[in-house]
């Protein structure tokens, strides 16, 4: 019976000192790890970032707000904090962040492609998504669309119609509105206007195009602007 107890108390001792040893040895691991990581922290710096892909979005701006997020080493920069900084720029689309080594950080910047401004405001893309950058950055040479909140993705679908329609005269559409009764009238590049009302809007503008060289042909600047509500051919308004 006492050999049993000795062996037992010998047993409680040997775990025991398992126990602080393997608190130790967790001790001892945890400080290395972080003086390590620490450390590592500061190796290889970054010493150089390339930006690609910048046309709307103000150079200095997106160094400005890069240079804190790479003052970590090569192996400790947050990638994907510097991708969610970026994102809310409004001309960003996507962008894209990776390392080379040993001390370069790479961003490509994927902007949005608009393809008209909205109600003067903001900007439309090809996708239908409206979005207001600074107003200093908005393309010049963009349409203009004009209409009811929530009528985009119809206009711009409407849009790239009616251009398909008019690529036989070498004509764009400069502006495009969509009334409150749902009427549609276009300006051309050529400054005729076309009120087109609001049924068979792309029949009516398929038959000017066939009859236009016949009835306007290179008196464009003369022309007030055409009425294509009539159900069996169109109005010219001239100039007085």
């Amino acid at each position: 019976m006492t050999q049993v107890r000795k062996h037992y108390k010998d047993f409680k001792i040997s775990w025991k000192l398992a126990l602080k040893l393997l608190s130790f040895f967790l001790f001892v691991l945890v400080v290395s790890f972080t003086f390590n990581h620490t450390k590592r922290a500061n190796y290889f710096p970054i010493k150089e970032v390339k930006i690609a892909g910048l046309e709307h979005v103000d150079h200095q701006e997106v160094q400005d707000l890069l240079r804190p997020l790479v003052t970590k080493g090569f192996f400790t920069v947050d990638l994907d904090l510097i991708k969610e900084r970026l994102m809310h720029f409004s001309w960003v689309s996507e962008a894209y962040v990776r390392r080379i080594w040993p001390n370069q950080i790479i961003v490509q910047v994927i902007e949005k492609k608009p393809v008209a401004r909205w109600n003067h405001a903001g900007l439309l893309t090809t996708s239908g998504e409206i979005f207001s950058p600074n107003q200093d950055s908005h393309p010049k040479d963009l349409p203009v669309f004009v209409g009811p909140e929530g009528e985009h993705m119809q206009m711009l679908n409407y849009y790239l119609k009616m251009a398909t329609l008019l690529e036989p005269l070498q004509l764009k559409i400069t502006n495009l509105e969509l009334k409150p009764q749902l009427t549609w009238q276009v300006t051309l590049s050529n400054g005729i206007k076309l009120n087109i009302g609001y049924k068979d809007v792309l029949t009516r503008i398929s038959h000017f195009v066939k009859v236009y060289p016949q009835i306007v042909g290179n008196r464009s600047k003369d022309v007030d602007y055409v009425d294509l509500r009539y159900a069996n051919g169109f109005a010219v308004r001239w100039k007085a």
